[in-house]
């Protein structure tokens, strides 16, 4: 326990990565719902996404009440019909609410409310050193400030979900509110990344059955945690809970693995520095364990994790150049030889070009097999070449003189013999 708290005691490394424009917009000025508020709900693309919904399939359970617009909803003093199902005051699941893991020891990595400049990068950076994948819950508005890192988490090999757009609880929103707030987010992912998302899991947890039946119908698998499974650090940022109370909590969970048939599936969260030195902790102390990281798609067995991706380009085959642009080859001359090389070799070069594969996360690509440039040994003027690469100019001349010197010193002396 001595090194682990010597690694929490730690603070965050600085953070040099330089940051990239703020791609938010003034008010009015956007295609995207304005920054810091709630989706409007009277827009053309909110009407046309709300008659996407069968509203007689939707179960009229009230809007719960809220102290504050953005907070998770109040528990009533009374008891809370079980045909609610609302997780938020009586833990309640549904029986398609994805909670853990199907295979033993998996561990359904999950970050939520990025992206944030600086700290995303850093957490991907330790992703990448421990050489695990996760799932990133994010929400509509940090992405705005942030959409170049929708991509990068692609890139990297990561997986993308929803978080809604305003981090609101969901079941203090009207119907309306709930559509926007899902498709909006839905939107402003496959915009910049060409990916259509598939999973989303509501801030605080939040749901209940009125909710579910909205975004089961717009195509969206809801996931929230393992139970006890949520590492508190969230707790962080506020001050309300210290490190060693969170090593604490996730030690005692490690100790129920051993019992238990399935999988889990943690809620941590990309959004302070601190919440990252812990993320490393906790994934050495779950690998120490026999735990195994991956993204919820992973997790799942789902090889695609979206509802759409990018179709990668068609393969083309070189077209001929037709007759008015063929270029007519110059007079001959004593580099003849060199110039055929020279013509032989783009040829071969030519040959060689292939489209770039689109990006497809790396639960849907197959192994594709390494290609081996091959080795040209050699020497130019006493210097090596690089294997696979042709002699420069220079370098040419240089040879070519080489050998004239030579030709014209055996000529002198097989000359001065005959004399």
């Amino acid at each position: 326990m001595a090194f682990i708290f010597a690694t929490i005691s730690v603070e965050a490394a600085p953070n040099n990565i330089p940051h990239k424009p703020d791609y938010s917009h003034p008010k009015g000025t956007s295609p995207w719902p304005n920054y810091g508020e709630r989706p409007k709900t009277n827009t053309p693309e909110v009407k046309a996404w709300i008659k996407l919904v069968d509203w007689s399939k939707v179960p009229k359970i009230p809007v719960r009440d809220v102290e504050s617009p953005g907070d998770p909803p109040e528990c009533p003093k009374g008891d809370v019909p079980k045909e609610d199902c609302w997780w938020t005051c009586t833990g309640c699941f549904a029986p398609d609410d994805i909670v853990d893991c199907p295979a033993k020891n998996a561990w359904g990595l999950t970050f939520d409310d990025g992206p944030k400049p600086g700290t995303t990068e850093n957490l991907l950076n330790l992703l990448d050193e421990r050489k695990v994948t996760a799932t990133f819950f994010v929400t509509g508005m940090n992405s705005m400030k942030a959409p170049w890192l929708l991509q990068e988490t692609i890139d990297r090999g990561h997986h993308l979900a929803s978080h809604t757009w305003s981090h609101s609880g969901m079941t203090t929103l009207t119907n309306e509110e709930i559509v926007a707030e899902l498709k909006w987010t839905e939107k402003y992912i496959y915009d910049h990344t060409g990916y259509k998302i598939k999973y989303f899991r509501p801030p605080y947890g939040d749901i209940d059955n009125r909710v579910r039946a909205i975004a089961r119908q717009l195509g969206f698998k809801t996931v929230i945690w393992s139970s006890e499974w949520d590492t508190q650090d969230w707790q962080l940022e506020e001050e309300t809970i210290t490190s060693r109370q969170i090593i604490g909590i996730f030690k005692n969970d490690l100790q129920s693995l051993p019992k238990r048939k399935k999988g889990v599936i943690t809620l941590e969260h990309d959004g302070d520095p601190k919440m990252t030195v812990m993320a490393r902790t906790l994934l050495e102390m779950g690998q120490k364990n026999g735990m195994k990281p991956m993204d919820i798609a992973q997790c799942l067995g789902d090889k695609v994790g979206y509802n759409a991706i990018p179709a990668p380009p068609p393969k083309l085959k070189s077209a001929k150049k037709p007759n008015s642009d063929i270029v007519k080859k110059p007079v001959p001359t004593h580099d003849d030889d060199e110039n055929e090389n020279d013509d032989n070799d783009r040829e071969e070069s030519d040959k060689d070009d292939t489209p770039m594969a689109a990006q497809v996360p790396p639960h849907t690509q197959s192994e594709s097999s390494n290609s081996k440039e091959e080795s040209v040994p050699g020497s130019i003027s006493g210097k090596a070449v690089s294997p696979g690469k042709k002699p420069s100019d220079a370098q040419r001349s240089y040879n070519t003189a080489g050998l004239s010197v030579a030709c014209w010193t055996l000529a002198a002396l097989a000359v001065s013999l005959v004399l």
